[in-house]
């Protein structure tokens, strides 16, 4: 009788332990830590930003609008890539979107406060969401825009227009900047350290500048949105923005990277010439060009090197600066206060504010000037001899302030020249040009696949906006 009371007591026990199992808390036992269940949202951000570096760093842009030549090599001169693929930036807004879902869906948002107020995190990653998107239908035009980024419900996306997309994006900066609050700024913010004031600095250049890309396409809105940013974008080179390398190679300067392996890149002929001006070369017009290309090494002059051509011996002609490509650490500009100045000018002398043209147009000079590290007597006499007159004036001052800054600059030299403002600038297409362009180009042609896997509305897009080449003239620059 006793075994039997025994047995009897360990199976209650035992019995009530097994159902007790059902209510008690393990609490992060059962949790792995590298596999968590929710997106954690600051290396979302740190990462999207990370990808500005490729965009603002590219070689291709900056032959484009002539900056540079190439060495041996010289297909990329002559327009040889005629696909470009979407597909990495559509990832890095995959990531964007994360981030505002979780930090908008009240069952994700309490959790995701550790990372900085939820109105923040979703005004930065809107912010840089805009500057991404702005880039990219600068590029192609009409892209997948309102229906992307929803494959569960849609796998083919219809392709918005590029006025569409522009007015899209003034929607998203305006609501980001109501958006920013007191509170923490984002974790994980490797641009601006989760200053808001900063970005909104940032949300308003872009702003500013995608206002003025409307000066021939939609003027009126243009002038609108542009008068709306201008007080609240880059007010002096203390508020530059640049993407900030390091010296340990996995977040160092491309440009340094590339030297490493191959001196390909050499400064043209045509950007050389235009700054010797009336000038020697040892002693050119400009004062910014001793910062912006080293003397040659066979001849200690500066060298442009002839473009659209291979230049095989690249000792005889003259280098992008030191400071830039065996600098692991230099800086790459997104937005400076000297092109703010010139939109401002510009802006003038459209009649879109009151400002004096040519009093901004003389403060954007210096500030270049101060940028690159010339030094104010030699800005001066520089001028004082090359004053303000028109619109074209500024079309060059800008192209050269812009140096480095390929897409930001190619968008601008296309859209001068669809308002016949480029002359001064001069760019001239090689004579032995690839992928069947007639010219510089005017855009990028969607990825080799693109037609295949969205067919009908690819179709779409391209009977509205033109072929699906180099040549074709977006709505901005018509």
């Amino acid at each position: 009788m006793k075994k039997y009371n025994q047995f009897t007591l360990f199976i209650v026990a035992i019995t009530f332990l097994l159902s007790a199992c059902e209510n008690v808390d393990f609490g992060d036992t059962n949790i792995d830590p590298n596999n968590p269940s929710l997106a954690v949202t600051a290396p979302l951000l740190t990462n999207s930003i990370r990808e500005m570096s490729a965009y603002i760093s590219q070689t291709t842009p900056n032959l484009y609008v002539q900056y540079l030549s190439n060495g041996q090599y010289d297909e990329e001169s002559r327009y040889e890539t005629l696909n470009w693929d979407t597909d990495g930036y559509y990832g890095i807004l995959l990531d964007l979107k994360t981030i505002i879902d979780l930090n908008t869906n009240p069952e994700t948002s309490t959790s995701t406060q550790i990372y900085g107020s939820n109105a923040n995190q979703i005004a930065a990653a809107t912010i840089l969401r805009v500057w991404f998107l702005h880039g990219m239908t600068d590029r192609w035009g009409y892209l997948p825009y309102r229906e992307a980024l929803d494959a569960d419900n849609n796998i083919y996306p219809k392709y918005d227009s590029q006025e569409a997309i522009y007015n899209g994006l003034f929607d998203e900066l305006d609501k980001a900047l109501e958006t920013i609050d007191s509170g923490a700024g984002p974790k994980g913010d490797i641009l601006f350290d989760g200053n808001m004031s900063r970005w909104k600095t940032f949300a308003n250049t872009i702003k500013l500048v995608m206002a003025l890309r409307l000066s021939k396409a939609n003027p009126t809105i243009g002038k609108e949105k542009f008068n709306e940013a201008v007080s609240g974008a880059i007010s002096s080179n203390s508020q530059n923005i640049y993407y900030t390398y390091l010296t340990e190679d996995n977040n160092d300067n491309p440009w340094q990277d590339r030297f490493e392996s191959r001196k390909d890149y050499l400064v043209s002929d045509v950007f050389v010439k235009a700054l010797i001006g009336s000038g020697t070369n040892v002693a050119p017009e400009d004062p910014r060009l001793p910062k912006m290309a080293d003397l040659a090494e066979t001849s200690s002059t500066y060298v442009g090197a002839p473009y659209g051509v291979s230049n095989s011996n690249t000792n005889n002609y003259s280098f992008i600066t030191k400071d830039i490509i065996k600098k692991g650490d230099a800086p790459l500009m997104i937005y400076t206060y000297s092109e703010v100045l010139f939109a401002r000018a510009e802006a003038a002398a459209l009649g879109w504010t009151s400002e004096n043209a040519s009093t901004l147009y003389n403060e954007a000079i210096m500030a270049s000037m101060k940028q690159w590290g010339v030094n104010t007597a030699d800005a001066t006499t520089y001028i004082t001899a090359n004053p303000y007159s028109n619109v074209s004036d500024i079309a060059y001052e800008k192209w050269v302030s812009l140096y480095m800054q390929g897409y930001n600059s190619w968008a601008e030299w296309r859209r001068f020249k669809a308002s016949d403002t480029e002359d001064r600038i001069g760019l001239i297409a090689p004579a032995n040009l690839l992928s069947n362009a007639t010219g510089i180009p005017q855009r990028h042609a969607y990825s080799s696949t693109a037609q295949f896997l969205n067919e009908a509305n690819y179709n779409t897009a391209i009977s509205e906006q033109g072929e699906d080449d180099l040549d074709t003239i977006l709505w901005l620059f018509k």
